[in-house]
């Protein structure tokens, strides 16, 4: 039995099919990934899908057997059995109409990356910078109003006149209008004796401010917008009233501060959303116009590196001068990976 395998193994034609079935084995395994470049899976293991192959040296005479390391639609041969090619020149390819897409996007983004963002980019995002700023003032100028409005009202909680002593027994005066002086505080009313009959002055919110006491006609209260009317037979024993804004004792008080504070809530929640907005614009907007950061560029260039694999994974380059001795595939035609496609004759002289 040993004899027997000496003498296979001195037979030259049963070596090298031994070691083609082996190549083809390794080939199959070591070959599954797109973007991976394709190995020749016949005699020599080189690479045929760059133009340059690889390093390795051929002799004349050598057999070269070249694969697609995908499957795909064959969509051009471009030699015959004769051919002389030189190293790098394209034998075939298979359809890579989406590849090439994915090639062109991953140039073109990495290109972009390179040289900074366009002036159309920049200039979108300058229109998106001014529109954020535009509307947050519109937001601001609304939610102020929203918020004064409420805040009047709240002022304006149904004022009444009492006495600045504290006593309980008195006919109040009747208080009427809309006060528009938009603070806090007191009015205070004195009424006098006059020349023409009883008068009042005010203080505090509004000061030095004469009128005269009238019950039938309201008088107004300086320029604040309310106005007092004294009742008949009071008998004005009162000389000293207070009028508090807000009137914290009226009925419509609590309804009215709290009407306030939801409109200082909405305005805050408002208005922040609308700076964030506008942050975000002025953010997208640097980044744009800043120079490429080597993290982005490096990512840029990852993809790009991908695409450019898995686009030269759809063609066959010749991996030195030779001459085409074996076309095993046809335009149209489905092959599967590693499919024997083409083979060379090496020819270096």
């Amino acid at each position: 039995m040993k004899n027997k395998i000496i003498k296979i193994l001195e037979r030259p034609q049963v070596v090298i099919s031994i070691a083609l079935v082996i190549v083809l084995i390794v080939g199959f395994i070591l070959y599954k990934n797109v973007g991976i470049p394709p190995k020749i899976i016949l005699n020599n293991s080189v690479d045929s899908s760059t133009p340059n192959g690889n390093s390795q040296e051929f002799k004349d005479g050598d057999v070269i057997d070249l694969a697609f390391p995908k499957s795909g639609r064959v969509n051009e041969v471009d030699v015959i059995t004769g051919d002389m090619v030189k190293k790098g020149q394209v034998l075939a390819s298979l359809d890579s109409t989406d590849a090439l897409g994915a090639l062109q996007i991953a140039k073109a983004n990495y290109q972009k990356i390179l040289n900074g963002a366009t002036g159309a980019d920049i200039d979108v995002l300058k229109t998106g910078v001014a529109t954020a700023k535009i509307n947050l003032e519109d937001v601001k100028k609304q939610q102020e109003l929203a918020v004064k409005i409420s805040y009047d009202n709240l002022l304006n909680s149904t004022p009444e006149a009492v006495p600045n002593d504290g006593t309980s027994d008195y006919t109040a005066p009747i208080i009427s209008g809309n006060y528009n002086l938009g603070k806090e505080g007191i009015i205070k009313i004195h009424l006098y004796q006059s020349s023409g009959g009883i008068s009042f002055i005010t203080s505090g919110l509004i000061d030095g401010d004469i009128g005269i006491v009238n019950t039938t006609i309201a008088q107004p209260i300086g320029n604040s917008g309310l106005y007092i009317k004294f009742l008949d037979n009071n008998g004005f024993d009162v000389t000293d009233w207070d009028i508090n804004i807000p009137n914290k004792k009226a009925a419509n008080y609590l309804a009215n501060y709290n009407a306030y504070q939801s409109a200082l809530e909405t305005k805050s929640r408002l208005v922040g959303l609308a700076q964030a907005s506008l942050d975000q614009a002025n953010s997208a907007l640097t980044q744009k116009q800043a120079s490429a950061r080597p993290e982005d560029v490096a990512s840029a260039l990852g993809t790009l590196q991908v695409a450019q694999g898995a686009y030269d994974n759809d063609f066959i380059y010749a991996t030195t001068d030779g001459v085409v001795s074996v076309v095993n595939i046809n335009p149209g035609e489905i092959i599967t990976p590693n499919q024997k496609a083409i083979s060379l004759i090496v020819k270096t002289k």
